[in-house]
């Protein structure tokens, strides 16, 4: 829905369809508009840019009580075991910081919002993982139940407020994800701070061979339209 590839291949068929008139010519100027700006590389390094935070770093000797990392950093595979996923800096990026001493515990938000396995929960397998890398099972809380991001926000309050525990919370998430989570999170009362992580672009420079088309840009562009988009609605 959200990828420019499908509005293109939708364009293209409908140019197709429709033999002749003004209704033709409009459907293959719109397909050829649409793989030119959103084929470019060097506009999508530049909207994401725009769109991620610039990474965090938290002061010196600062302390924080929970690192609310957000699922989306594990799927699961066809025999219904997890695995680490593009998002992995997610959880990486949680235990740096308490191995670090920033944070004394560790709250993983996720549950499973996949229809192919309904049995996998994210929290409760990243716990595992965790626990293999030396963080002990005392610092760690899991939330398994929230399919979304909004959930994510309504059952980690739910969780922190039943520990009475000290705000502010650092809320770690991919940086293009990151501006959606924290507006629900505080929506929700909490008050964070946000750690983006899991760049994958806007960070390099761009360069002379980011002006020529690459089709396989067309289908990255649809996490940042769908973040977009759900900015644009909610305001």
């Amino acid at each position: 829905m959200f990828s420019p590839l499908n509005w293109l291949l939708i364009f293209l068929v409908l140019s197709l369809i429709i033999r002749k008139g003004k209704w033709k010519k409009i459907f293959i100027w719109a397909s050829v508009i649409i793989f030119l700006v959103f084929s470019c590389p060097a506009l999508y390094i530049l909207y994401a840019r725009w769109w991620q935070p610039q990474p965090v770093k938290l002061p010196a000797n600062t302390h924080y009580s929970f690192a609310v990392v957000a699922g989306g950093f594990a799927s699961v595979d066809e025999k219904g075991d997890g695995y680490f996923n593009t998002a992995s800096d997610r959880f990486l990026q949680a235990m740096k910081l308490y191995h670090s001493g920033v944070v004394d515990h560790i709250l993983i938000s996720g549950g499973n919002s996949k229809k192919n396995d309904k049995e996998f929960r994210e929290g409760s397998w990243a716990k595992i993982e965790m626990e293999k890398m030396g963080i002990p099972d005392s610092v760690i809380f899991v939330e398994d139940k929230s399919r979304d991001t909004k959930e994510n926000a309504v059952n980690s309050k739910n969780i922190l407020d039943s520990l009475s525990a000290r705000p502010p919370y650092v809320l770690i998430t991919s940086a293009f994800h990151l501006p959606r989570a924290q507006k629900l999170f505080e929506g929700q009362g909490l008050k964070v701070i946000g750690y983006p992580c899991n760049y994958t672009e806007g960070r390099g420079p761009v360069t002379s061979k980011d002006l020529i088309p690459d089709p396989g840009t067309l289908q990255a562009w649809g996490k940042y339209i769908k973040e977009t988009a759900w900015r644009i609605i909610k305001g």
